[in-house]
């Protein structure tokens, strides 16, 4: 499908991501159907969109008008045959279950017009998989938004086995026209290419901490004071250029075989899993939250993020 044919967008799933998801195609335009089972979870997804629409426009990156606007152009149903009706993009958000999202696939097959792109936002699951629940593997691939949506750039478009380059070409132009940065993920490996890289430097922190080489503070702020802090306008590969390729070489002679290498998931992340210790969902981790602090983290990590977004926008009209 050519991106100038796709009009219509459903977005099935209300949580964070798929309200999200819904809120980023209205505000660019799009006629969006979101729906979810049942009406309280709408509501709560419509209630998301408004409150990123606020950061948004106190941010000074939308306005009153094209905010009230967007939210215009979302309905929202409990009903998924009348969603997936004269769709030409569907969008699925729904938990991270691949029996789930094959399930679903397979009814969008049957409910989904016969042009339609059918895309899966799942952070790392296959994509082959999930489209052999389909009879249009070709017009199937993954869309990857990363949270907060309204804010990260980032989209992975992933092409499963038998994703046509038509379908793949056509999300990676679609992302631009929204005002994302795609990247095309050329093989459906787990976890595509942001986690993966996110996974391998939570892997090698996790044996930091776990060797009690530093502790779970410094360790945050070595990554949050140090290359975390170019990461935002240099990936790695950037940042060796940078540095040297020969300085680059000859550390990781050096340091690779010293690096976790790890097949397993973390004693220390299971312990706390195991004891219930899940993060800001139950007030401890690796550190211990109140409701408020919660509140003020989230609050900040926004308002950070939303002014490195304002700066990068800025910069590339210069």
């Amino acid at each position: 499908m050519n991106v100038s044919g796709i009009r219509h967008v459903t977005v099935v799933g209300a949580g964070t991501l798929g309200a999200g998801i819904a809120g980023l195609f209205a505000r660019a335009g799009y006629a969006v159907r979101l729906t979810d089972l049942k009406k309280d979870f709408l509501a709560r997804g419509i209630a998301m969109v408004r409150s990123a629409q606020e950061a948004l426009r106190k941010a000074r990156l939308l306005t009153n008008r094209d905010s009230a606007a967007a939210l215009k152009r979302i309905a929202l149903t409990t009903d998924l045959e009348a969603a997936c009706t004269g769709a030409d993009l569907v969008v699925e958000a729904v938990t991270e279950n691949i029996h789930v999202k094959t399930d679903m696939f397979r009814r969008f097959g049957a409910l989904c017009p016969k042009h339609a792109i059918l895309a899966s936002n799942t952070s790392g699951l296959s994509i082959s998989k999930i489209a052999s629940a389909t009879r249009r593997p070709k017009q199937v691939a993954g869309l990857h938004f990363w949270n907060p949506p309204h804010i990260i750039p980032l989209v992975e478009v992933t092409k499963g086995r038998h994703t046509s380059d038509s379908t793949a070409q056509a999300l990676v132009r679609l992302c631009r026209r929204i005002g994302k940065e795609p990247v095309l993920v050329r093989h459906d490996v787990p976890g595509f290419v942001g986690n993966r890289l996110q996974f391998a430097v939570l892997r090698e922190a996790l044996h930091i901490l776990e060797e009690g080489i530093a502790s779970a503070e410094d360790i945050d702020t070595a990554m949050t004071a140090g290359p975390g802090l170019r990461y935002g306008l240099l990936g790695p590969l950037r940042t060796a250029d940078l540095g040297g390729l020969d300085v680059f070489l000859a550390i990781s002679r050096y340091l690779f075989p010293k690096l976790s290498a790890t097949g397993k998931a973390s004693p220390v992340m299971e312990h706390l899993v195991k004891t219930g210790r899940l993060g800001t969902k139950t007030g401890c981790g690796f550190y211990r939250y109140t409701p408020a602090e919660k509140a003020r983290i989230i609050a900040r990590r926004d308002a950070v993020l939303l002014a490195f977004l304002k700066t990068l926008k800025e910069s590339k009209r210069r």
